[in-house]
């Protein structure tokens, strides 16, 4: 091999004593460079240029390394997986080879949920203009206030008779849905001052009165008992800046 060596290097000195002095100079530079750039060129671009080494004999071309199969390194590192018997599906009784599912308890409406779905039903005409204040389409404000909590609670006490009440009780015969949209209708007209209507002030708030062509309610109460609950055709109505406080028919 030493003499291999020294052979190869006596035979590039007498090629370097016959080339020309510029022709030298620009070798060097070429091999210079291809010092510094031959590994990079095979990291770029994957190719196997050998080294100055190599080529001068004292070293074996690199080869390209190849990257492991996935498959089988997966193969072959991860461990076997033991195959179990799959679990028994849950035991499920039968009848008549039908199988039968529990059956869920039926569904009752509790008193709760029947009043949640009156209220609904009640408001569906109004429309909610901050925490437990409705606004009807005429504009009147039904908000907080009255013994009963709510001033939609305490009209709702005009919706059905208490005989027992001493004096008058005027009763609207009709939903909640159709009281509100009477009051809406009275509101409107006595605001208009339309023909029949009446309207007053007293103790900073507005009382007002309006005819209907019909009847919308009776006279209840232990006075409307008396008198055998006659019919009504006149609606009363309270309010304080459109915010009604009560409304109920009246004679």
């Amino acid at each position: 091999m030493a003499r291999r060596s020294s052979n190869d290097t006596e035979a590039i000195a007498n090629v370097l004593r016959i080339l020309p002095a510029k022709w030298l100079i620009g070798l060097l530079v070429a091999v210079v460079l291809y010092f510094f750039l031959q590994p990079r060129l095979n990291q770029w671009f994957g190719w196997n240029l050998p080294s100055i080494a190599a080529m001068a004999g004292n070293e074996a071309p690199a080869k390209n390394a190849k990257l492991p199969n996935k498959t089988n390194s997966n193969a072959s590192t991860k461990p076997a997986e033991s195959k179990s018997p799959d679990p028994k599906p849950a035991a499920t009784k039968t009848t008549d080879s039908k199988t039968t599912e529990p059956k869920s308890p039926p569904t009752s409406r509790s008193s709760a949920g029947t009043k949640q779905a009156d209220e609904d039903y009640k408001f569906r005409i109004l429309k909610s203009v901050g925490r437990d204040r409705f606004e009807s389409p005429a504009g009147l404000i039904y908000a907080p206030g009255s013994e009963e909590g709510h001033r939609l609670a305490h009209i709702a006490k005009h919706l059905e008779d208490q005989p027992n009440r001493p004096g008058s009780h005027g009763v609207f015969e009709g939903d909640m849905s159709a009281f509100l949209v009477a009051i809406d209708d009275a509101y409107k007209r006595a605001r208009g001052h339309a023909k029949g209507t009446k309207s007053r002030v007293e103790d900073g708030m507005t009382i007002f009165e309006a005819p209907f062509d019909q009847a919308i309610g009776y006279l209840g109460g232990s006075e409307g008992a008396r008198r055998k609950n006659p019919k009504l055709k006149k609606m009363r109505l309270v309010v304080r800046d459109r915010n009604l406080i009560t409304a109920f028919p009246i004679q």
